[in-house]
This record gives C-alpha cells, structure tokens and sequence, in this order.
C-alpha cells in the first residue's frame, strides 16, 4: 500500500508545486516541489501520528469518526484512511486545493469526504466526532477564536482536539525558512523579513499566534475542556535529542541545533530560557471535552 501512495503522491506532486508557488512565491527561497513532496509525503504522515499517539495512546483506531480542519491536498486525511482504516473526513477552503485533494484520494483509490468548508463554519451537527485535528493551519484562518469554538462545538464529549501550529515567540518562521525574533509585530515583522529580501504581504495572512494567545483563548473553555498538553514536553525533547523529520524548511533550523549541541551547556540553557519565556515550537494543543460540562 505505501508504494501506490508514493506512486499518486509523485503523480500530483508537480500540480501541488504550481499551488505552493501561489501562496509562497517571493516567501521562501526552496524549490517548491521539495515543499511538495513534503505536503504528500507519507512518511510526514505517519510522524504526525505518531505524535497523536505520544499524546492520545491506543485513542486512534478505525472505530473512532476524526475530523481534520484544514486537510490541504489531502495527505493526512487520504492516507491514514489507506493505511489505518481511520474513518476521517476532511474539510478545506481553498476551492483548488480541495480539488487536488480529491483527486489525491481517487488516485489512492480510497472513498474520502472532503468537504469545501471554512474551519470557522463546520458544516456538522454538534459532538460528531471524537478527534478534531489540525496541522498548520490556525496559523492561516481568518479568526483562530472561531475555528476553536467550532472544533469544540463538533467534539463529542470525552473527544479529544489536537491542533498543532507555529509559536510566533519563538525563534523560528517555518513558511519563510528564517530565525524568528520572538513576539514581533507584524509592522515590525514585514520590515524584517523585507531586510532579508522576502516578500512582506504574506505577513498580512498569517495569524501570529503563540502560547499567550492560546492560554487567554482557552480560559473561554474550561467549562468545556480539560487541557491535557500545549507541546513543551515535545520540544524539550527534540531540543535535546534532534529526533525530528526535516520537512519543508525544517532541515535549516536542524542544521543549526546540530552546531549548537556541540556546546551541551547552551542546549541546556536554551531549553531554561525557552520554558522560562514559552517560546517552544511549536504550539500542540491537546484538549479533552468534558463529559459533564458545567453549564453557565
């Protein structure tokens, strides 16, 4: 089964490129059919769920119904159904990435519902599902608050919601492939990465979220969820190990931690910093909705 994925996936992957280029144009200086290979790879899949499973162990399995809020062109969603039998529906804005979606799935040859939807206005009913996920993807809705309620609202209770996405107060932008100074502005951002001659409107489509963001959001919840993770444990770990993909852009900012581990003692004191100042990356939130919330 892998090596069909990898024959539809080497079949879209040029068409996937043409939409990169896009949104990315002028942002970062890769080829955009290695970004490409990235959005179908399924070795990238399968690290994305393994990391549901650090978090959710034994959770996922064929019997539970999954919505992925932003599926993209349809990796995640298309090939956890091939390979594990998940009955996961996707949903996706984006009217021509849907389509490369859709056709990713027929190619595979596995029956997927890809929905055109906004994440901030999901098309189903109430506690529908047992794991809302998302990678990616807070970062570039029009109203993170919304996409949030949303998720929680199709949750069933004792469901679990895994978002993962960027932390603008950390050091790394992973869309432009460059150090990040942590909190910018975005007035301050666009003048920053014009001095390092990228394109700065892309900055006017990004939400800057970070781990402030997110716990002030939350406190809107807690009457309707547990917190289970926001994702330090995970970095402290990659920080120490580097066991992490090199996808996309991610291969730049792995070359710079391997030179810094040669001095232990500055690891250490990044991960004491890090965790003092929340500047971890990225984001995974991990909430579980209450099986008797309290009603307000």
């Amino acid at each position: 089964m892998k090596m069909e994925l990898e024959v539809a996936a080497e079949k879209m992957k040029s068409r996937v490129a043409n939409e990169i280029a896009r949104w990315l144009d002028g942002v970062t200086q890769t080829d955009f059919e290695e970004v490409a290979v990235t959005h179908l790879s399924v070795e990238h899949v399968k690290e994305k769920i393994n990391v549901i499973e650090r978090y959710l162990p034994h959770f996922l399995s064929p019997d539970k119904k999954i919505l992925e809020v932003g599926s993209g062109f349809g990796a995640f969603t298309v090939f956890s159904r091939a390979l594990y039998g998940f009955d996961i529906t996707g949903v996706e804005p984006d009217h021509s990435v849907l389509m490369l979606a859709r056709e990713l799935s027929e190619l595979v040859g596995v029956n997927c519902i890809i929905e055109e939807c906004a994440g901030e206005n999901l098309t189903f009913p109430n506690e529908a599902f047992d794991l809302v996920y998302s990678s990616n993807v807070l970062e570039h809705v029009q109203d993170p608050v919304k996409v949030l309620t949303e998720s929680i609202r199709v949750l069933k209770p004792g469901g679990y919601l895994f978002f993962t996405y960027p932390n603008y107060c950390s050091f790394w932008e992973g869309h432009y492939g460059i150090l990040w100074l942590p909190c910018m502005s975005k007035s301050i951002a666009k003048l920053y990465v014009h001095l390092l001659g990228r394109d700065p409107s892309y900055i006017d489509t990004l939400q800057l979220v970070n781990v402030r963001f997110t716990k002030r959001t939350l406190k809107l919840f807690m009457d309707q969820v547990d917190v289970i993770s926001l994702g330090e444990d995970l970095w402290r770990d990659r920080m120490l190990n580097l066991k992490f993909g090199e996808w996309g852009l991610a291969s730049k900012i792995k070359s710079m931690l391997t030179l810094v581990h040669k001095i232990p003692a500055v690891i250490d004191l990044g991960i004491k910093i890090g965790s003092l100042t929340n500047w971890y990356y990225p984001i995974i939130l991990v909430l579980r909705k209450k099986t008797n919330p309290r009603t307000q």
